[in-house]
């Protein structure tokens, strides 16, 4: 009988000698971290105010490319006359302004303005609608963006999907739409920023 317990004792022994060779299992170890989506993987399409908002600004964008387009090149050809010139001097100029200026009053857009490609990463501001205090130089450079880019490219309006602060009139989104001369070429994007408040708290659009 002494001989059956003192085995089992040994056993038992053995037992906890080899268990305490294996280190247990670390459960913090084992846990895989989330990963955090990286900005630029961000769906901006998953945000419905988002959505509205460009939807709106491409309307609005298209009508007004629309209206410039309707008298078969007329304001691309007076715009390349501008740009023929190199400043804002003559009447063909005056004749822009006036118009871009008044559609800054009755849409409500912070800013309504004219460019061409320069090349390399850049357009060049061509006619700038806004009051004199806000006015961007002459050929102040305005740098590439896919939605301008396509512009160009497709002769389609196209709407920014990300947003912008600007210092003094707060988030603004931007859309664009080619305007034609009587070649049937572009002669320049019409850009319109607008306002758009209520986009603040989604930052993820914001660039």
């Amino acid at each position: 009988m002494k001989k059956v317990l003192l085995f089992l004792v040994l056993l038992l022994v053995m037992g906890m000698v080899v268990g305490c060779g294996q280190p247990a299992a670390d459960p913090v170890a084992e846990e895989v971290p989330e990963e955090t989506p990286e900005e630029s993987d961000v769906d901006v399409h998953d945000f419905p105010e988002n959505n509205e908002a460009m939807a709106k600004l491409l309307a609005l964008v298209t009508a007004y490319g629309e209206e410039l387009n309707a008298k078969d090149g007329y304001y691309g050809d007076l715009h390349d006359v501008v740009v023929a010139n190199g400043n804002r001097l003559g009447p063909e100029h005056d004749e822009l302004y006036e118009i871009f200026h008044n559609w800054i009053l009755e849409s409500g857009a912070t800013y309504l303005y004219s460019f061409i490609d320069g090349g390399g990463d850049y357009n060049l501001i061509i006619v700038d609608g806004a009051f004199p205090e806000d006015m961007d130089e002459y050929g102040n450079e305005y740098g590439k963006e896919p939605w301008t880019i396509d512009a160009f490219a497709t002769g389609e309006p196209q709407v920014s999907k990300r947003t912008w602060m600007d210092d003094g009139y707060g988030l603004q989104k931007s859309a664009f739409a080619p305007v034609f001369n009587s070649a049937g070429e572009i002669s320049f994007l019409l850009g319109i920023d607008f306002p758009v408040p209520e986009l603040e708290p989604f930052e993820a659009i914001m660039d």
